[in-house]
């Protein structure tokens, strides 16, 4: 009786200890293979995160002028538009091409230098005339040669790829380009000026351009 008690035992002992090498064996499977796929995953994100920041396009020349009219230069505005001009800050003022079919906006920000200019809008005049100043120019041409009626193509080709569309439909686009401190232009315009964000929107009908303005940001 004593024999077969400790037979009993010992099979007992024998097969616990199977079974707790059975539970270390996948245990330690769970610990080396289970993680594995994620950090794989996670090294391909950060790699492409990686090319994906080498390889982001940079808008480097923007529009700085209208007709001579330089983005926040007093004596550029004061040589086009007279020497007595005296354009106020916090409004926009509205003068109309030669042949009047074309309006320039310039727009002051609030507390900077009289006919210190920051925002260029152009676009058509439409048929209503108003009693508006005339500039002695036909068209409203940017220093990158953008001008009403020019293609998407045209605009691509003088400012680059680097742009984010807006509003698109079957007839209209609007393009947007956007400079941001710490990224700046190829000649540092926002350094220069001590400004923190330059924008710049082309908007086309039909595909042709039918509205542009570019600015400096009110900080």
């Amino acid at each position: 009786m004593k024999r077969i008690y400790i037979a009993i035992l010992a099979i007992t002992l024998l097969t616990n200890c199977n079974n707790s090498k059975n539970k270390t064996v996948d245990k330690s499977n769970r610990i080396e293979l289970v993680p594995e796929p994620d950090k794989e995953a996670r090294e391909e994100y950060e790699k492409k995160q990686k090319t994906l920041s080498q390889t982001a396009c940079a808008f480097s020349e923007p529009d700085t002028s209208v007709v001579g009219i330089k983005i926040r230069n007093v004596e550029s505005t004061l040589n086009i538009l007279g020497k007595k001009t005296k354009l106020e800050g916090d409004s926009t003022h509205v003068f109309y091409s030669n042949d009047k079919k074309q309006k320039l906006g310039l727009t002051i920000h609030p507390g900077d230098y009289y006919s210190q200019v920051s925002i260029f809008t152009i676009s058509y005049a439409g048929k209503s005339k108003l009693n508006l100043q005339q500039i002695n120019s036909k068209e409203f041409e940017t220093e990158k040669g953008i001008k009403l009626g020019i293609s998407k193509k045209q605009i691509i080709d003088k400012l680059g790829n680097c742009y984010v569309v807006k509003d698109s439909s079957k007839n209209s686009i609007e393009l947007n380009y956007r400079l941001e401190l710490p990224d700046d232009s190829k000649t540092k315009i926002l350094k220069s000026h001590n400004m923190p964000i330059y924008y710049a929107s082309y908007k086309l009908t039909s595909y042709k351009l039918e509205n542009i303005e570019f600015a400096f940001e009110y900080p």
